[in-house]
C-alpha cells in the first residue's frame, strides 16, 4: 500500500475557472490560485453508478461544462473542484 501526500489547498483555490476538453476523456483544467493540470479520465466512467459509468461515451463527456466552477455534464453528473485538485496532485490518469 502507498501513501500520497498533498499540499492543502482552500476550498476557494480549488474552484475551477476554465475547462477545455482535449481529446477523448481528457481535460485541461486552470484552477483559481494558476495551478493548471490536464486529466486523462479514460476508465473513470468504467466503475461508479450509472450517471458516472454514462460518461464512458466520449460524446458525452466531450460536453463538459463549468457550473459555479464546478466540472459538470448535461446528465447532472459533476465533480467536485476539490477532488479535481486531489487527483491532479496525484496525477490522476484514468
Amino acid at each position: 500500500m502507498s501513501i500520497i501526500t498533498t499540499t492543502p489547498v482552500s476550498l476557494e483555490a480549488c474552484e475551477v475557472s476554465s475547462l477545455r476538453v482535449t481529446g477523448p476523456h481528457r481535460v485541461s483544467l486552470h484552477f483559481r490560485d494558476g495551478y493548471v493540470s490536464d486529466l486523462d479520465f479514460a476508465d473513470y466512467g468504467n466503475e461508479g453508478g450509472p450517471l458516472r459509468r454514462a460518461l464512458s461515451d466520449p460524446g458525452l463527456f466531450a460536453e463538459a461544462y463549468l457550473a459555479y466552477g464546478i466540472v459538470s455534464w448535461p446528465n447532472g453528473y459533476d465533480i467536485a473542484p476539490e477532488t479535481l485538485r486531489r487527483y491532479a496532485q496525484q496525477g490522476f490518469i484514468g
